[in-house]
């Protein structure tokens, strides 16, 4: 049951993606609802259903809104993958680890990103969005972490103990 739950869960989020928060902008600043469902994922159901839910958000919004194919899927992929392989240091119970995870998993989408989009060549300005835009969009994302991390508890039967 908790499988057809997460397919719903992976496919709302593309939508609220595409249509709500790609729409608002607070400082020019759009948050990202993907980071916080991978986060909620990866702390909730483990490395592979984290790393797994990750790579498909991230491969469907790579095919939607991305000039290249793959990146926003690498990045998602490995924020679920890390987050979920170190579950024995992780409270899943407490908000405040999901949000902190969300707010470090922000910043290290963005670093990631711009990685790699500076190995492709293309010009991207680093130290600007590091100055400013980044700190809304960690606050915009720890924020949706909370609403998401309460419809999760309401949804999902996270696994007690895993071998």
């Amino acid at each position: 049951m908790n499988r057809f739950k997460i397919v719903v869960v992976v496919l709302i989020n593309l939508i609220l993606q595409s249509t709500l928060f790609s729409r608002i902008d607070v400082l020019s600043v759009h948050a990202n609802i993907s980071i916080p469902v991978v986060v909620s994922l990866a702390i909730g159901f483990g490395p592979y259903v984290g790393g797994f839910g990750g790579l498909i958000i991230g491969l469907i919004e790579d095919i939607l809104f991305s000039k290249v194919l793959g990146i926003r899927a690498l990045m998602y992929f490995i924020i679920g993958f890390l987050i979920g392989n170190s579950e024995a240091g992780i409270n899943k119970e407490d908000i405040r680890t999901g949000i902190i995870l969300t707010a470090v998993s922000t910043v290290g989408n963005f670093l990631g990103n711009s990685i790699i989009i500076k190995i492709i060549g293309d010009k991207v300005s680093i130290l600007s969005y590091l100055l400013g835009p980044i700190f809304i969009e960690v606050i915009l994302n720890s924020l949706l972490y909370i609403l998401v991390f309460y419809l999760f508890k309401k949804i999902f039967e996270f696994p007690r103990f895993r071998l």
